[in-house]
């Protein structure tokens, strides 16, 4: 009778020294099997979007689809991406979408190149070294994009006067609805391109030097892609009284710089249109590759202030802006203040 007692205090402590593994080995069996609805759910999410785009024209095709992640976190991959509505078709690598259990509406996305965008006409060619996406959404919908792309490079033919390429060392883009302009469908945009590469600037500008960019601007009635041709779009856009609200657009190239604001739009003959604020130095060249070299032009530069006397100063000092009267673009022609920028046309965009 006596040894009773301890034999049953032993199993009792053994139950006990138990337990937490019992309960950790629960745990792990219920979250596995909550995984695996979560899996079977977000495929059957994903069918039903695909389902639904599908009905608003846009055919998407993802490659290969697999689901994955386990435990923590839902991966949705396609070994390859394509999307076409109407003549608008766009092809993407593997692209990897990520999404953590406890805050699925920030999905974080990995997108392999090439690119290519067309309409039929007018081509998009795109590459880069790594691409990776953040998308912040809530019940009403997209409340911001941001990506980022080392090394990219882009070129685009079909637009009528030959290729335009360019390249870069990094690439920053942020687009987001305007929350205070919700009536006029404003998007804010904001953008910056690292040492880029661009054969077309450096003919314009002159010089060899690698490019800095930065934009920050909204458009209006951006209603979002409908598929049509880029031609359709712009047009309904014009239409509809869209504009670019250019709140900071600057370049520096070498000794060069410039600093933009103001608004542009399209006319009733589909050029560009509309009133710039400009500060600048060093653009004694783009103004003489303007003008043609004449001697107006060389007039033009030095009452701007980028004529020779914006050289002097010590070789490696930072370019001081200057502010130049505003720049107008209105009936096809180009002015600054009173002048008229000879030899310069704006052709329609379409």
């Amino acid at each position: 009778m006596d040894q009773a007692a301890p034999t049953a205090s032993v199993r009792r402590s053994r139950f006990w020294l138990y337990t937490p593994f019992v309960l950790l080995l629960l745990v792990a069996i219920a979250w596995s099997i909550a995984w695996f609805v979560i899996r079977s759910r977000t495929a059957e999410a994903l069918d039903g979007w695909i389902a639904a785009e599908a009905r608003s024209g846009r055919q998407w095709t993802c490659g290969d689809r697999s689901i994955a992640g386990y435990p923590f976190r839902i991966e949705i991959i396609c070994e390859s991406l394509d999307l076409k509505r109407g003549s608008v078709s766009a092809s993407f690598g593997r692209t990897e979408a990520v999404a953590q259990i406890y805050q699925p509406r920030r999905v974080i996305v990995e997108v392999a190149g090439p690119l290519r965008v067309t309409d039929g006409t007018v081509t998009v060619d795109g590459s880069w070294s790594l691409m990776q996406a953040s998308i912040n959404a809530s019940q009403a919908g997209l409340q911001r994009l941001s990506l980022a792309a080392d090394a990219p490079k882009v070129s685009v033919t079909g637009l009528g006067s030959g290729e335009i390429a360019g390249s870069g060392r990094h690439l920053e883009l942020h687009l987001r609805p305007n929350p205070s302009r919700r009536a006029e469908l404003a998007g804010d945009l904001a953008a910056s391109l690292t040492e880029a590469r661009i054969p077309i600037l450096d003919a314009l500008v002159g010089g060899a030097e690698p490019t800095n960019l930065s934009a920050d601007v909204t458009v209006t009635q951006a209603d979002g892609f409908k598929g049509r041709t880029i031609v359709e779009e712009l047009e309904l856009w014009r239409n509809a009284g869209g504009k670019l609200d250019i709140l900071m657009l600057s370049a520096v190239k070498g000794p060069r710089q410039i600093e933009t604001k103001g608004e542009l739009r399209l006319d009733e003959e589909h050029r560009p249109a509309g009133q710039l604020t400009v500060s600048a130095a060093g653009l004694d060249g783009l103004l003489g590759n303007l003008t043609g070299g004449r001697v107006g032009g060389n007039l033009l530069g030095m009452l701007l202030g980028q004529g020779p006397r914006s050289q002097q100063g010590q070789p490696n000092a930072k370019p001081q802006l200057a502010s130049l009267p505003p720049l107008r673009l209105e009936n096809g022609f180009l002015a600054m203040g009173p002048f008229v920028i000879p030899n310069v046309r704006l052709q329609p965009l379409y």
